[in-house]
């Protein structure tokens, strides 16, 4: 029973880890979609500079107001949240420790190993306390997930626009 137990345990904390990693991943894809961006305005700002026709005109401002959303939704991405981590040392550990000690020595014939079974019950409480956080973590990329979601659909089509300028602006 422990050593399941105690698989179950490292693969959950496996489990966690990815969470966080996730939650870097998206970080990162979100700072290369603020440099492509913050190129793309820039284009944009060159664009208003030269001159452009009725048309272009229209479209660069249609950009930059899908760059403007875009940059907004990348940083609310990137605002900071707080991750739920595992705290080194928890008085919650301690004090539930002492807790399963005390009901265990209450039960002497079902428990003869009042520490083994002390371990096996930590074991469970933390698979379980493990899950919560995943779960707390996981709502947490999904709503980084969404923002950088919309970022990029936003992007696309300035994109779209501002070569669509470039190719107007060729003679």
């Amino acid at each position: 029973m422990a050593a399941l137990a105690e698989m179950r345990l490292e693969e959950i904390n496996a489990k966690e880890d990815l969470s966080l990693r996730l939650g870097d991943a998206l970080d990162v894809k979100a700072s290369i979609g603020l440099a492509l961006l913050l190129f793309l305005a820039t284009q944009s700002a060159y664009f208003f500079d030269k001159g452009l026709s009725y048309w272009g005109h229209y479209m660069q401002i249609a950009s930059v107001l899908c760059i403007s959303a875009a940059i907004a939704l990348a940083i609310c991405e990137l605002w900071p949240r707080k991750f739920m981590l595992p705290e080194p040392e928890s008085p919650v550990v301690n004090r539930r420790i002492e807790q399963l000690r005390q009901h265990f020595k209450n039960f002497p014939v079902e428990h003869p190993d009042v520490e083994a079974s002390v371990k096996n019950s930590l074991i469970e409480d933390e698979l379980r306390w493990t899950r919560d956080r995943i779960v707390d973590n996981q709502k947490t990329n999904k709503r980084k997930s969404d923002y950088l979601n919309w970022s990029f659909w936003l992007t696309i089509p300035a994109i779209a626009m501002n070569l669509l300028t470039v190719f107007a602006l060729i003679k």
